[in-house]
C-alpha cells in the first residue's frame, strides 16, 4: 500500500493528540498543542532552511514526508494547529467527531482513491470520497458512542459530508480546514 507510514502516522496522531485532551484535561491539552504546533513549524520552517537538515529529516522520516513536502511545509502543523483550534472552539464532543473526520476519513479517502479512484473530482476521486464519507460515519456513529461522545445521528451524517466536501477542495491545507469546518458546521446544525 502507498504511503503506509504517513497514513499510520495521520491515523495515530489524530487519535492520539486527541486522547491527551481526555488524559491531561482541557488547559493542559491546549497548552499541550499550542507548544507541539510552535515547536513543529520551527522544525518545519529550519528544514527548509538548512538543507543538510532537510536531507537528514528526510532520510530519516521520509515514510510519512511526501516526496512534495521535501521542499515546503509539511501538513503536521496545521494537523496540530486544526485539532488543537476544534478542541477549543466546539463543544468536546463536536470536536471529537470532526478530528475523527479527519484522521480516519483522510486516511480512508486516500487508500481507498489511490487504490480503487476512477471517478476523478480535481485530484482527488469520488471513490476516495466516498470512503471517506464511509469512515466518517463509521466512527461517528458506531466508535464514538461507545467512546461517550454523543450527537444526534444527523449530526455526525451532516459532519461526515461537509468533512469529505472540504477534503475535495484545494484551497487551504485540509488537516487544518477539515475539523474546523465539520466541527463549525455541526455546532451551527446543533442551534
Amino acid at each position: 500500500m502507498k504511503h503506509m507510514g504517513r497514513k499510520i502516522f495521520h491515523l495515530a496522531g489524530g487519535v492520539g493528540l486527541l486522547s491527551l485532551y481526555y488524559v491531561l484535561g482541557r488547559s493542559q491539552a491546549l497548552l499541550f498543542y499550542g507548544i507541539l504546533f510552535i515547536a513543529v513549524l520551527i522544525l518545519d520552517v529550519a528544514r527548509l532552511k538548512l538543507p543538510l537538515f532537510n536531507e537528514f529529516v528526510y532520510a530519516r522520516f521520509g515514510a510519512v514526508i511526501r516526496k512534495n513536502e521535501k521542499e515546503k511545509l509539511t501538513g503536521t502543523a496545521p494537523y496540530v494547529l486544526g485539532i488543537g483550534l476544534s478542541l477549543y472552539a466546539f463543544s468536546t464532543d463536536v470536536a471529537s467527531a470532526a478530528i475523527c473526520f479527519l484522521a480516519f476519513g483522510d486516511v480512508a479517502a486516500t487508500t481507498v482513491g489511490e487504490r480503487y479512484g476512477k471517478s476523478k473530482i480535481g485530484d482527488k476521486s469520488l471513490e476516495g470520497t466516498a470512503a471517506f464519507i464511509a469512515a466518517g460515519l463509521f466512527v461517528g456513529l458506531v466508535l464514538l458512542p461507545i467512546a461517550g461522545v454523543q450527537l444526534p445521528p444527523e449530526i455526525i451524517v451532516a459532519g461526515a459530508v461537509i468533512a469529505a466536501a472540504v477534503e475535495l477542495v484545494p484551497l487551504a491545507n485540509d488537516n487544518f480546514t477539515i475539523p474546523i469546518v465539520a466541527g463549525a458546521a455541526m455546532t451551527l446544525l446543533m442551534q
